[in-house]
């Protein structure tokens, strides 16, 4: 295997949402895991919003991912207007409406009076909206590491320099800086206690100092039923170095030598 390394930066505020909140969207201090994955599927053009929205998941399920973090963004709250659409609940009579349309050209005269209501029921979905409290970071920087396949590193390489989709992370309207992006780049396993990444923690391994621990973050989705598109979300608890700083952990764990860089996976 490979490794790949690219810099992230965001350009104004962001928010990486922790998934567990709710009225008031607090805010991870860098992309997890899950995020820059939705990157690079931007970059590739994975997926779409009909058929294949979700491919992504099982596409780069086999990529590695890690990050350092260049700064420490400050953090702030403020009140945000959240305004949702809901379409009409039964999704089975959409689908069937939709097929007959689609089938007919679209054309609205060949439907019922009972269908020609439900579709103007889904020409006007039904809206709510309530004040959150988001809390919002202040431009962040990081390193960037993927570790995988070398003819799969090579495409994303590929697609960061000239993505097939507008890039954002986070929100849709957060765009971002994508920057010094490698050459792939050989790796050595081996085992330290300083690690220069993010770093997943257990009972056994701990950072020293403990306010280096982020806490619980997402991982990777994966399949329960895909049909219904059901998933489940794994998530790891990670400890973060301070910027220019590493992580002193308890213990010896494997990892890889990049360059003059310990990076865990």
């Amino acid at each position: 295997m490979k490794c790949l390394k690219f810099k992230i930066e965001t350009v104004y505020l962001a928010n990486f949402r922790k998934p567990f909140s709710t009225i008031t969207i607090l805010s991870y201090p860098f992309p997890p895991y899950t995020t820059i994955r939705g990157l690079l599927a931007n970059a590739l053009g994975l997926g779409d919003l009909v058929s294949k929205r979700d491919d992504y998941n099982e596409e780069l399920a086999d990529l590695k991912i890690s990050l350092k973090p260049l700064n420490k963004p400050e953090k702030f709250q403020d009140m945000v207007l959240m305004k949702k659409l809901k379409p009409p609940a039964d999704a089975k009579k959409r689908k069937e409406l939709i097929a007959k349309l689609r089938k007919n050209g679209f054309n609205i005269s060949i439907l019922t009076e009972k269908e020609k209501n439900f579709y103007e029921m889904l020409r006007t979905p039904e809206s709510t909206s309530a004040p959150f409290i988001k809390e919002l970071i202040t431009p962040i920087e990081c390193i960037t590491f993927l570790l995988g396949d070398e003819s799969k590193l090579t495409e994303i390489r590929k697609a960061l320099s000239n993505p097939v989709r507008p890039l954002y992370i986070g929100s849709s309207d957060d765009f971002v800086i994508i920057s010094n992006i490698s050459q792939l780049l050989d790796i050595e396993e081996v085992k330290s206690q300083e690690i220069d990444s993010i770093v997943k923690i257990d009972g056994e391994i701990q950072p020293i100092d403990k306010k280096q621990i982020i806490g619980r973050i997402p991982y990777i989705f994966k399949v329960t039923n895909k049909k219904k598109r059901d998933y489940t979300r794994i998530d790891w608890i990670v400890a973060a170095p301070e910027p220019g700083g590493k992580v002193q952990l308890n213990n010896a764990i494997s990892c890889y030598k990049i360059g003059e860089e310990y990076v865990t996976f």
